[in-house]
């Protein structure tokens, strides 16, 4: 299997907290920031997606949230924080234009970055993602599997990040608990990614490794309002969904088609919700390519 190399270390920003991430490519390729889902944080670059990434000839870079991994956490942080820490995270490696991928709970950072950056973006992805239409409780069709969760962790996250960590501990020592979560109610596609994709196990645990209580703040994060407008989001946008997404369903994609004023869209009636590695060859080459005229 073709892998590349990832380095992996961190930078400190101005309030004193350090930043995790992931470094894959080519030093002087175009650089591209892949901001990640909420149950895992990669810091790795295989097969498919590797193959995407020599062929376009990419700089992946691959920050681990407040919170994930070795990132510090960062209590009651925004979106437009996050892409602060960005900004500082690019000064620092002297990159003056990048693109951005967000993928699924990332969705709403890239949009943030595509509202908060000005000519240094280079364009936006968002896959899979979540929309400001409402919270993600509230979604017109979610499964009952899902609201659920979802419900208990908005109304008590400390409890929630208690157990949280507790099922760290058995998806340590059974991995087939987090399979089978990615699946249940999941459409055949996404059950056959599921089974076939063995980092999703370590990328959980890499992001929980100090525990969950970042994730669950991270949630709360994109559950909030946004802090902007979509109508005044000014960078270019492409946004990819599947039609069969159980966990994050089309409405929030048809949201933001609507409502961004320079957005491209792609619709496959036949992908669920974890598509972004088989197809990042499509999605990358977006965020390289010209943009969209204003």
């Amino acid at each position: 299997m073709n892998q590349l190399r990832v380095s992996t270390t961190s930078v400190r920003l101005a309030d004193g907290r350090r930043l995790a991430f992931g470094d894959a490519g080519p030093l002087d390729g175009q650089a591209v920031i892949y901001i990640h889902g909420a149950l895992g944080a990669p810091l790795d670059c295989h097969g498919e997606f590797a193959e995407a990434l020599e062929e376009l000839g990419i700089r992946l870079l691959m920050p681990q949230r407040p919170g994930f991994g070795e990132s510090t956490a960062h209590p009651g942080r925004c979106l437009q924080d996050f892409v602060r820490d960005l900004e500082q995270l690019t000064d620092a490696l002297r990159i003056d234009r990048f693109g951005v991928v967000g993928v699924s709970a990332g969705g709403p950072y890239a949009v943030a970055c595509a509202h908060g950056f000005d000519d240094r973006l280079t364009a936006a992805a968002v896959v899979s993602s979540l929309s400001p239409l409402c919270a993600p409780v509230d979604v017109p069709g979610l499964p009952r599997r899902i609201r659920l969760p979802l419900r208990a962790l908005a109304a008590a996250p400390k409890l929630t990040a208690r157990l949280g960590d507790r099922a760290v501990a058995l998806v340590q020592r059974h991995p087939v608990l987090l399979q089978r979560a990615m699946t249940v109610g999941a459409p055949p596609v996404d059950r056959v990614h599921a089974a076939t994709n063995s980092h999703a196990h370590s990328s959980f645990l890499t992001a929980a490794r100090g525990g969950v209580a970042g994730l669950v703040e991270d949630h709360l994060v994109t559950s909030r309002p946004w802090g902007f407008p979509l109508d005044e989001v000014r960078g270019e946008v492409h946004v990819w969904h599947g039609m069969a997404d159980a966990f994050v369903p089309a409405d929030h994609a048809l949201h933001l088609v609507a409502s961004l004023p320079r957005c491209r869209a792609w619709f496959d009636p036949g992908e669920g919700h974890f598509f972004f590695r088989r197809r990042a060859r499509d999605i990358l080459a977006t965020l390289c390519g010209d943009t969209l005229a204003v």
